[in-house]
């Protein structure tokens, strides 16, 4: 399917496609150096539930019938998508694989998979310009990967599985919420909010040491986890998505491969290597080649809820 994109959608659709991006590319980072502070997975993922869901609260009771008309088992998937289940794999996954083994694996994969679950669940035939980008894509983040999986343990495996989860939870999100056609900031709250029962089990099942780590650090991961990877990320691409279609906006997350490498080398002190950098360019060509081609995903039939 054709579909022409008009120019302030494009430009939209890009703004907010590199702002999801260039969270993504600090996430690893951001809950590296948590861990490293002595947080736990679930402290961190605590701390993203109880912040995005305490500030989009409000919103969500204002939208009430708007989750209603998606019903349940929609509000379940969004919510395991890039709720509590994608945290509590990212981070536990940090704790066996490096940072630059989830730039490629957990974002790096996420265009393909979109491309295979349109593919696979909705029918959607994919045209050669886009057949092309993706293998494109798919070769620079070999060339990306085979530098990045030189220097690595006996227990990276473990890792890699759990961000290999992650992609597709990723994957799968960007294409439901795109074919239900949820709004943006909806998709954000119903998530948020729904994620919320997990700091009860937090709190009580696994009790942080709040007065073992400095407050700083617990503030630091508090903005970065629960303000801007589960609010202004999720909205961002959900409006890539609304602007581009879910195929284009999934394509922003082959940026995070080279923008995590970028930010481990920065903060880290992770060194890039020549080949890492060659498969960058690779990746983003790719990107580049998709973004210029005219296929979308196909829109189900019921009408847009207006958030």
């Amino acid at each position: 399917m054709h579909i022409h994109i008009p120019p302030h959608d494009l430009w939209r659709g890009l703004f907010y496609g590199l702002l999801a991006a260039l969270i993504w590319s600090g996430h690893s980072t951001a809950t590296t150096l948590g861990l490293q502070a002595g947080l736990t997975p679930t402290d961190i993922t605590g701390l993203r539930a109880l912040v995005a869901g305490v500030l989009l609260w409000p919103y969500l009771l204002k939208r009430w019938r708007l989750v209603r008309r998606l019903g349940l088992w929609r509000c379940l998937l969004m919510i395991g998508c890039v709720g509590v289940p994608f945290g509590l794999l990212n981070s536990a996954a940090l704790q066996f694989a490096p940072v630059s083994h989830a730039g490629v694996i957990a974002l790096g994969l996420v265009p393909l998979m979109a491309m295979l679950l349109v593919r696979v669940l909705y029918q959607q035939p994919l045209g050669a310009p886009a057949l092309l980008s993706m293998a494109v894509m798919l070769v620079g983040l070999g060339v990306f990967g085979a530098s990045a999986f030189s220097q690595t343990n006996s227990m990276s495996w473990i890792g890699d599985l759990l961000l290999l989860a992650c992609a597709l939870l990723w994957a799968l999100f960007s294409v439901c919420t795109t074919r239900w056609q949820v709004p943006s900031l909806l998709a954000v709250a119903i998530t948020s909010v729904g994620s919320l029962p997990f700091v009860a089990f937090w709190l009580w099942l696994w009790p942080p040491t709040f007065s073992a780590i400095p407050l700083s650090d617990w503030l630091f991961q508090a903005f970065y986890q629960g303000v801007l990877v589960a609010g202004v990320a999720i909205y961002a691409i959900s409006r890539a998505g609304a602007a581009l279609g879910a195929q284009k906006a999934a394509l922003f997350s082959a940026l995070a491969p080279g923008g995590a490498a970028i930010m481990g080398w920065l903060v880290l002190a992770q060194p890039v290597t020549d080949l890492q950098w060659i498969g960058i360019g690779v990746v983003t060509l790719g990107m580049v080649m998709a973004l210029v081609s005219r296929e979308r995903i196909k829109p189900a039939t019921a009408s847009k809820a207006k958030a």
